[in-house]
């Protein structure tokens, strides 16, 4: 097969969507035309996007050659060919899970593979919904609020807990002196941020005197006074940040927008976090994210007074991390393409793409992310979601299992196999390999979606069953205890998602549980011991659309949330008042399935996740949907001016 080109052929692929109703069932219909010069015979044709069709029904006009979760490859029946001009329509009957609800679950990428070996990419034209009027996505970013709801002209996100300040000081910018401990290196950290967000923007110099006193209060409070000069209180380096933040946040709304927005002159603003973990998830693995674009979302969730930066480094669709031991987790795993042991997935292209992060980088992001008040929780997502691992490692199979499972994103037999002594020697080389890069206190493992019928052709894994007693949800359950004990013993907290808990699960002690779907599920869990952070996902998932609009993108599996439906969640809610000290903190989860197209991620991000930071950070009698709305203007987008 040769090499994929990044140039589009001279292909167009047009899609419709039928919905199901009750007098039809669905209908997901392509059509292919040439518009080169050649005649195509003997080709397959592929595509990939978020939406999955079903590979147990017929395809009407084609012929299914492979599917991988939303990876396809079709060929014309017969042998059949396209001539210039020509146009091949075939259909799909069916889903492999969800229904198509926005025009960015179809295919996002496409190609012809000849019978010689050369990909010719295809130009996609976005889907046609039949129940929906025509229209073009939603890609710009919306500018909410106005600016008259900034009543006291303080536009700070998250909104500090006590404002009381009164006239306008006119120029200049912020001139710290360090002094009181921590002090210097929150001046450095803030000078980090600001250069990497607002190349260009000037903070620090002369002008606005700044200093810095040591005061008993909470590690992450911080007190502002105004005057000749601005004094910052706090305890340490942490809430001298903070302090800086909200004073950088307040001059450059007052420099953006003089008429609303000031610089005060006398007054007082004490500040101090609701919660006490207030987290940013994103998914590194469905997307490659190149490491300047995971500092600069690093720097973003500084500059929103997020505590806990989680990274998703593994999926089925990817391996982001570097392995000593393992070097074909990222030789293999950490690439996909036409002809590569994992295939164009989630809107990739043909050509090879991906990529994965160096020991040496992730040791330098967890520092900056420390140095601006951020605990670094990486996640290897274990058991379930494995399928990259497996392919790059097949010694990790039972090599007697003699039947197929999928997980509900289509993968096969996708989840590690604690009867495997190589699995269990794996865990334990990868998670130390973990620790000793990630020196914080919190260790991500996983634990979620593993099918219900894993590893029931597994001879070894059926011997261990029977072994412990019980069934699927048991042994996973067995494989993260051990794994939990061996964090334990390291002095760190075991994270999992909710399901870390099934089967008798993950104990209590020395571990967090995040609740994804609602707060019931949070509610159920502290009652059961569990730390909670709650992230449910028709709120909180960052990748679910806005609406139900089918131009907006985004999955909504979960629902859909606009800014003021996550910006009003309460993640209280629910949880009775004995319970309610178990939830710790709120998390934003940016997951990447749809996420190909950053405009997607534009759309979709900002300013929801400063909303979910509010909500972490605020006291209820200071939040005001609308002065938030209008304050969100002035804060940073992650591929605005200079972000590509």
């Amino acid at each position: 097969m040769s090499a994929a080109s990044n140039e589009f052929a001279d292909l167009r692929l047009d899609m419709h969507w039928t919905p199901p109703r009750e007098d039809r069932p669905c209908r997901y219909q392509m059509v292919l035309t040439n518009n080169t010069d050649r005649t195509l015979s003997d080709f397959q044709f592929a595509f990939c996007g978020p939406g999955r069709i079903d590979d147990r029904l017929p395809v009407d006009n084609a012929i299914l050659m492979r599917r991988l979760s939303n990876f396809t490859e079709v060929a014309m029946t017969g042998k059949g060919s396209l001539k210039p001009g020509e146009s091949w329509t075939f259909a799909f009957r069916g889903l492999g899970s969800q229904p198509f609800r926005h025009w960015s679950d179809m295919a996002r990428s496409a190609y012809v593979t000849l019978k010689n070996g050369e990909i010719l990419r295809v130009r996609i034209e976005n889907g046609i919904n039949a129940d929906f009027p025509p229209g073009v996505p939603k890609l710009d970013y919306d500018i909410l609020g106005d600016l008259k709801d900034l009543t006291d002209g303080i536009a700070v996100v998250p909104r500090p807990a006590h404002v009381a300040v009164s006239g306008a000081r006119l120029g200049g910018l912020l001139e710290p002196a360090a002094g009181a401990a921590g002090s210097a290196e929150a001046i450095t950290a803030f000078r980090q941020v600001t250069e990497r967000l607002f190349p260009g923007e000037a903070f620090l110099g002369k002008g606005i005197r700044i200093r810095f006193e040591a005061d008993a209060m909470g590690e992450e409070a911080y007190a502002l006074s105004f005057g000749e000069e601005v004094v910052v209180r706090a305890s340490g380096q942490t809430g001298f940040f903070y302090g800086l933040v909200t004073l950088g946040q307040i001059l450059r709304a007052a420099r953006m927008a003089p008429d609303a927005c000031r610089f005060p002159e006398t007054g007082r603003i004490e500040d101090a976090p609701r919660f006490s973990f207030r987290g940013a998830h994103i998914d590194l693995a469905r997307q490659w994210y190149s490491y300047d674009e995971l500092m600069d979302f690093a720097a973003i969730t500084a500059w929103n007074k997020l505590n806990r930066l989680h990274l998703h480094l593994t999926e089925d669709e990817a391996w982001r991390m570097e392995i000593a031991a393992y070097p074909e987790l990222t030789e293999i795993g950490a690439f996909r393409g036409a002809g590569l042991p994992l295939p164009p997935l989630l809107g990739a292209p043909p050509q090879r793409s991906g990529g994965f992060y160096t020991r040496q980088q992730l040791i330098d992001l967890v520092a900056f992310a420390r140095h601006c008040g951020m605990e670094t929780i990486p996640e290897i997502d274990v058991p379930g979601h494995c399928y990259a691992v497996l392919v790059a490692l097949p010694k990790l199979k039972d090599r007697g299992e003699n039947a197929e499972y999928r997980s509900i994103q289509g993968f096969p037999n996708n989840s590690l196999n604690n009867a495997v002594p190589e699995v269990r020697e794996f865990a334990d080389t990868v998670f130390d390999e973990l620790m000793a890069i990630f020196p914080g206190k919190w260790i991500h493992v996983g634990a979620d979606e593993v099918p219900d019928d894993a590893w029931l052709g597994s001879p070894a894994a059926k011997a261990r069953m029977a072994e412990i007693g019980g069934g699927v949800p048991e042994l996973q359950a067995d494989f993260l205890r051990r794994l939990h004990e061996r964090i334990r013993a390291a002095g760190r907290i075991t994270g999992a998602w909710e399901e870390g808990a099934h089967g008798g699960g993950i104990p209590p002690e020395g571990a967090y549980l995040v609740a994804w779907r609602d707060t019931k599920i949070g509610s159920e869990l502290a009652a059961k011991g569990y730390d909670v952070v709650m992230s449910p996902g028709q709120a909180y998932y960052l990748d679910m659309s806005r609406s139900t609009d089918w131009w907006e993108p985004g999955a909504s599996w979960a629902g859909v949330s606009s800014l003021e439906n996550t910006y009003r969640y309460d993640p209280l809610d629910g949880f009775a008042p004995e319970h309610r000290g178990r939830m710790i903190g709120v998390q934003a989860c940016i997951w990447s399935e749809s996420m190909a197209d950053r405009r997607i991620f534009q759309r979709l991000v900002f300013p929801r996740i400063s909303a979910i930071a509010e909500t972490g950070w605020t006291p209820e009698s200071s939040r005001s949907f609308a002065r938030f709305s209008a304050a969100t203007r002035f804060l940073p987008r992650l591929y605005d001016g200079a972000f590509k």
